[in-house]
């Protein structure tokens, strides 16, 4: 300790001044093991309510999902034959059937050189100076490697893009630069054919008028021996929806939300139906996650407002924590933090909130389903289960099938007051209150004590417990420079008891 006294250990008197020194402080710190230990009661209040808001927040965002509209509207779809066509839908179509036939699948244009382009030890990952001599004929020292490919878009409209090479890159890189371009071509080269071969990345015909990839500059045409007029066209994919003769560029097309996937030819004699329904099983899940995530928040709230304070068992000390193994130590404070949200009024007030906001007939809805009971979820008989809320799977499922818009509007609806609000926005308003409340007492990792109030009387604790220490200090100081002094005097009267022995034993 800094300014401490010089301390001498008992050697005038004999006694062993640390320790005594040491059974003096104990009593002297007892205030201080106090605070330490309403610090550390502190600290564990501050640690259970952010872990409830934690849990909050997890019910949070459930609890969004449920006012979305999306979230009831799902839709399946079942295909007649899923190896010929198959199908996805949208949430906020009506149910409806489909009849598909005489499906000829769209294609993708394509092209390639006329005829081997190079030697057989062509290599298209070296220079094209290294491999000039290679190709079929020999690339021109001095040609340049200048060229430009005309595509077109979905709508018919042209894209042209224009390249400029040096020929210390290799062919690959050159295919690569294409491919990375917004031409919508996929190009590599064939070491067995010795070919270059060109693809549209896009299906059907995008050029009524002439091949899909138009091809300028003598490296593409004569080097890579490109021919646009050899081009195999693509095909719109045509089919027979509901009767009517239609075609489209690719073989995924979307009608009134449902997105159709043609995957084999067919002909007119061959029917595929596409049938797209409530997805009941899917709306079931989500409510049921829900109110299981419900029932979990809420038997954690309850366990902890219900758990009593253990006296028996206040926060170790530190010389304690040194007397004890770590296993023991982990079962006392265990113990130790028990209660530490004991009838808290924020976690009851919620408590009390979300089962009205669950319980509460939702008004101004334009069905029968105007509150849980009415869709099979009631609250628990059992006064042990605190309020858990208990699903009839059958019932539930029957009123999801049977009226999915009153079921969504239980859950989903506007209002303007709490009655006529559904039960996802009036939890989403009870939980967003409480994790403010509880974040302006607790805060949270990111913010310094000072912003909250727990943290406000942490530090408050701190800067005492911080003044008590240099308190200790100079009590402890003052302890040892007394017991020097005891030594000095005792020294001291040891050395005139030795003189006068001395003399009288030098009369004798």
């Amino acid at each position: 300790m800094i300014g401490n006294p010089m301390r001498i250990s008992g050697l005038a008197s004999g006694l062993d001044i640390d320790a005594m020194v040491d059974k003096l402080m104990q009593a002297e710190r007892k205030p201080l093991d106090k605070m330490k230990q309403d610090r550390q009661k502190l600290e564990w209040r501050r640690d259970d309510y952010r872990d409830i808001n934690k849990r909050l927040d997890e019910l949070s965002k459930i609890t969004l999902d449920m006012r979305l509209q999306s979230t009831y509207l799902t839709k399946k779809t079942s295909s007649s034959d899923d190896s010929k066509v198959t199908a996805t839908a949208s949430g906020n179509i009506g149910n409806a059937a489909y009849t598909l036939s005489g499906v000829n699948l769209a294609t993708s244009a394509h092209n390639e050189s006329t005829e081997r382009i190079a030697d057989k030890d062509f290599d298209p990952n070296k220079s094209l100076s290294e491999m000039r001599d290679k190709f079929q004929p020999p690339l021109d020292p001095k040609g340049s490697i200048s060229f430009k490919i005309t595509t077109y878009d979905q709508e018919g409209k042209p894209v042209e893009k224009a390249f400029d090479f040096d020929q210390s890159t290799s062919l690959n890189h050159i295919l690569k630069e294409i491919n990375r371009s917004n031409l919508g071509i996929n190009a590599f080269y064939d070491h067995s054919t010795g070919k270059v071969s060109f693809t549209r990345t896009d299906t059907g015909n995008m050029n009524e008028n002439g091949p899909e990839m138009a091809f300028s500059g003598d490296f593409l045409t004569d080097t890579l021996k490109l021919d646009s007029s050899k081009e195999a066209g693509g095909k719109d994919a045509s089919f027979i929806l509901n009767g009517l003769q239609t075609t489209r560029h690719s073989n995924s097309f979307t009608v009134n939300g449902v997105t159709f996937n043609l995957k084999n030819n067919m002909t007119n004699n061959e029917t595929v139906t596409i049938t797209v329904e409530n997805d009941t099983d899917a709306v079931y899940q989500k409510i049921t996650d829900y109110i299981n995530k419900y029932n979990e928040v809420m038997n954690t709230i309850n366990e902890k407002i219900s758990e009593v304070p253990n006296r028996d068992y206040p926060p170790l000390t530190d010389n304690q924590k040194k007397e004890m193994k770590d296993d023991e130590i982990k079962l006392w404070e265990n113990k130790a933090k028990s209660g530490m949200l004991h009838n808290d009024s924020i976690l009851s007030s919620l408590l009390a909130k979300m089962r009205t906001a669950f319980y509460s007939p939702v008004t101004g809805v334009d069905s029968k389903a105007d509150q849980l009971a009415k869709i099979g979820i009631t609250a628990s008989n059992d006064y042990k289960d605190n309020g858990k809320l208990i699903i009839d799977p059958d019932k539930l499922k029957q009123a999801i099938a049977d009226d999915p818009q009153g079921v969504m509007a239980l859950f989903t609806k506007n209002g303007d007051d709490f009655h006529s609000k559904g039960i996802a926005k009036r939890l989403d308003d009870d939980i967003k209150e409480a994790m403010n409340q509880i974040k302006q007492k607790a805060g949270n990792a990111a913010m310094v004590d000072s912003r909250f109030l727990l943290g406000q009387r942490l530090e408050h604790l701190n800067d005492r417990i911080k003044a008590f220490q240099n308190h200790l200090n100079d009590v402890e100081n003052q302890y040892y420079k007394q017991f020097n002094v005891m030594e000095q005097a005792i020294d001291r009267a040891n050395q005139q008891a030795a003189f006068i022995q001395n003399q009288f034993g030098g009369g004798a």
